[in-house]
């Protein structure tokens, strides 16, 4: 019987495996063919890092001038603003001077590579989840189209989530203000650690004060002025269908109701910050809620969501394993609209408080693993 059991589980894991490379080849075959066309195309995306490197050059005081990156970046189409911190530009400055597309080569192997250190160091954690998962998911296509720079902060959640699960927190709060400069998707997730866990907060804010501090005398009080006008002027132009966040569920069904999102925000935040289960559960669940909260989260910034997808794959549960699937076919499902970004933040809606359900009982039961 045993025998039975091992070859069905085998053939399953062939059979997912398989499905894996056929995504993973068809989202290589389908970025080779447009590669030079997306070193350009997106006006937020790689030509905004790109032109930022530029300016930065010339006048890093002048970082978030609306004029100045309008000059560096006339494509931008009035929403194609660089926002992030200043210390990123220790990597964007560099690729400034190669030409554009070799730079947006470069970019985009950093990101991959990045995606395969968060898979190697996840596997260590969960043996079933393959390494070809990061690669057939689709907001890891998006991320390349669009040039973004989430598979950096992707790998600095997964060493937070490495540090968090064998007990080092105030590595894992350091490791979280690393990624400082995408701050909507860590933020809210430091916050919901560091409420049980006070030496993740500690770690956190022992991070963020340096990286903070070079940030505002890089720019300078005028550059603090420049951000804070660029972002309140920018914010309202962007459709909220492409998002996959509570945000984005509410403002596509409902419309624009901030304060509801406000309030759903702060009640995911409460609910993760006073749940009771494992380390691994807790970290997991915090970054679903994470996503759901962000005010900025688009169909690529869902790869923060290998982590509990690497955790829902080594359940002992048929239809959590399943789960991650889900997942695969509906961002691929979307991928060729953007506008559908939404049906993701549905999704994650309906699977928070399942998981949530089924943690709490199992920390109940005493049961060790969802």
């Amino acid at each position: 019987m045993s025998e039975i059991t091992g070859n069905q589980g085998t053939r399953k894991r062939n059979a997912l495996i398989a499905f894996l490379l056929v995504l993973t080849f068809v989202y290589a075959i389908l970025f080779a063919f447009v590669f030079r066309q997306y070193a350009f195309a997106e006006p937020g995306g790689f030509p905004a890092f790109y032109t930022s490197g530029k300016l930065a050059r010339f006048d890093v005081h002048a970082l978030y001038s609306r004029h100045f990156q309008d000059l560096f970046h006339p494509a931008n189409d009035g929403v194609g603003y660089f926002f992030h911190l200043p210390y990123e530009l220790v990597l964007l400055v560099p690729l400034s001077y190669l030409p554009q597309v070799p730079a947006y080569g470069v970019w985009v192997t950093l990101n991959l590579a990045c995606l395969l250190g968060a898979a190697i160091i996840l596997r260590r954690h969960f043996p079933n989840f393959e390494f070809l998962v990061p690669f057939a998911f689709a907001p890891t296509l998006s991320l390349l189209l669009n040039g973004q720079d989430i598979g950096i902060l992707s790998l600095l959640a997964v060493l937070a989530f490495d540090r968090f699960a064998t007990g080092k927190d105030i590595e894992a709060g350091l490791f979280l203000a690393c990624g400082l400069f995408k701050f909507p998707l860590v933020v809210p997730l430091a916050a919901m650690l560091g409420f049980r866990y006070w030496k993740v907060f500690a770690g956190f804010t022992a991070g963020s004060i340096p990286l903070l501090g070079f940030s505002a005398l890089a720019v300078g009080r005028q550059g603090i002025q420049d951000y804070f006008a660029l972002t309140q002027g920018t914010d309202a132009k962007e459709n909220p269908a492409i998002l996959v966040n509570l945000r984005g569920v509410i403002g596509t069904i409902f419309g624009p109701h901030t304060a509801i999102v406000v309030v759903m925000s702060t009640l995911c935040v409460v609910v993760i910050a006073s749940v009771r289960s494992a380390r691994i559960s807790t970290f997991c669940l915090a970054v679903i809620a994470t996503v759901l909260v962000s005010w900025h989260a688009h169909l690529y910034d869902a790869l923060l969501l290998l982590i509990p997808m690497a955790w829902m794959y080594e359940s002992n549960s048929r239809w959590m394993r399943q789960l991650p699937n889900v997942l695969l076919l509906l961002t691929m499902a979307i991928l060729p609209n953007s506008s559908y970004g939404y049906l993701v933040g549905i999704f994650l809606c309906l699977l928070f408080p399942l998981l949530l359900t089924r943690v709490r009982f199992n920390h109940a039961q005493k049961i060790p693993f969802p």
